[in-house]
């Protein structure tokens, strides 16, 4: 079997042969149905139209929580085809990201000191299941994986105009990503985070301009901005991201520690039932926490080899993005593609963290079939027991980094055994 897996032909074929089965998998879900690619067609036609708040609650289709720039493709493809062809070729475009970012993984693997057959087989099985939900659902986070990873491959190909220019774009897909405008300069890729900088202000700010005009195109920043970016920063009131099950930790929290009555999705999951200023003061607390665990994965990482340190440091920065973003649904999760990757280079060291985790990870995704647990325990495992892996898993990186490239005795960094 290994040397099977190990062909170069085999290798060769396999990230077209994923890419195939991608777009199998997206068009089996996405043609005739509405899904999130769905709000995307709505959503451009409203931006062509003018005059209306994107970013408003939509409670029977859900919300547009994107910058504006992100729909203009949408629109654009509007003014020459059909709703139904943009649906073909949306799926296209999916098995064709899929492909990249099989690709992708195994360049930066490659940097890394590689994968054993197992590894690759264990990544597949644990973590597949966040890009699958990207291709039944028609999701634009899929595409937001494939430009972090293109940014990670050229940071470590020491073309850094062409890894902020991939970090600016899936910024402007999705605003998150901006917090490696802060991380980059920590990481030793300063030009990295200006070139990000400068394409990402053309990109959200110039790019729209021309084709929504002046007025619409404030209008669009500044109802964006009310929507998702001030209730981000603790102003404002949530419209968007309200009552948002997910792993992040808003959405585990609020849902595992105080029982209330959500009318946008029908259900209630919860252990305990906490006062809000509790319920608040326990997020800070672990907000602080993770935080710290977070940051002390990047610092370290700072004395691995170059390849090896910026993976590192870049699989903390996506964890962060993740946890603390407001909305972390299963598809999501695809941006944190690295650290899954540097994961499954376990189980050695401290097998007896890694271990426990990727059970949780199984039955959290993989095996969380709705079928066979119910629809309350369904639900719970994609909250509280994937929150609680994501953190487990960043506690491990965080240990196993240096036992991965311990310094040697004359105080210089030793590569990979």
């Amino acid at each position: 079997m290994r040397n099977w897996l190990l062909d170069r032909r085999v290798v060769a074929a396999l990230p077209w042969a994923c890419g195939l089965v991608a777009f199998a998998l997206a068009a089996k879900n996405l043609i005739g149905t509405h899904a999130d690619l769905g709000i995307y067609l709505d959503t451009a036609r409203e931006l062509r139209e003018g005059g209306v708040d994107l970013f408003r609650a939509r409670p029977d289709s859900g919300p547009w929580a994107y910058p504006p720039v992100a729909v203009l493709p949408f629109a654009g493809l509007q003014l020459l085809c059909s709703d139904a062809v943009i649906r073909w070729l949306w799926c296209i475009g999916l098995g064709f990201a899929t492909t990249l970012l099989v690709l992708d993984s195994r360049k930066i693997a490659e940097r890394i000191g590689g994968l054993r057959w197992w590894q690759w087989l264990c990544l597949a099985v644990l973590f597949q299941r966040t890009i699958a939900q990207n291709l039944t659902h028609g999701q634009l986070s899929l595409w937001v994986a494939v430009a972090l990873l293109r940014g990670l491959r050229a940071l470590l190909e020491r073309r850094d105009g062409a890894a902020g220019t991939w970090l600016a774009v899936a910024t402007a897909l999705k605003l998150t990503p901006a917090l490696f405008l802060f991380a980059l300069p920590l990481m030793r890729r300063t030009r990295a985070a200006t070139v990000m900088a400068l394409v990402l202000a053309f990109l959200v700010l110039l790019l729209p301009w021309p084709f929504l005009g002046a007025a619409e195109h404030s209008r669009h920043l500044t109802d964006f901005h009310r929507a998702i970016v001030a209730p981000m920063l603790g102003s404002g009131e949530r419209v968007v991201t309200e009552f948002a099950a997910g792993s992040s930790i808003n959405g585990a929290l609020d849902y595992l520690l105080r029982a209330r009555p959500t009318s946008a999705q029908g259900h209630t999951v919860h252990w305990v039932d906490l006062a809000p200023d509790t319920v608040r003061t326990v997020k800070l607390t672990w907000s602080l926490l993770l935080g710290a665990l977070l940051l002390g994965w990047g610092l370290r990482a700072r004395r691995l080899p170059d390849a090896e340190r910026l993976t590192q440091q870049f699989g903390a920065v996506a964890m962060a993005i993740v946890l603390f973003s407001p909305i972390t649904r299963l598809y999501h999760l695809a941006g944190a593609w690295v650290a899954f990757l540097l994961f499954c280079r376990g189980p050695r060291p401290r097998i007896w963290l890694w271990a426990p985790i990727a059970l949780t990870l199984l039955l959290a995704m993989t095996l969380r079939q709705r079928k066979l647990l119910g629809e309350a325990a369904w639900r719970a495992f994609e909250i509280g027991p994937l929150h609680l892996a994501l953190v487990g898993m960043s506690l491990w990186a965080c240990l196993a980094c240096r036992a991965i490239a311990p310094p040697d005795p004359d105080g210089e960094v030793a590569g990979r055994p």
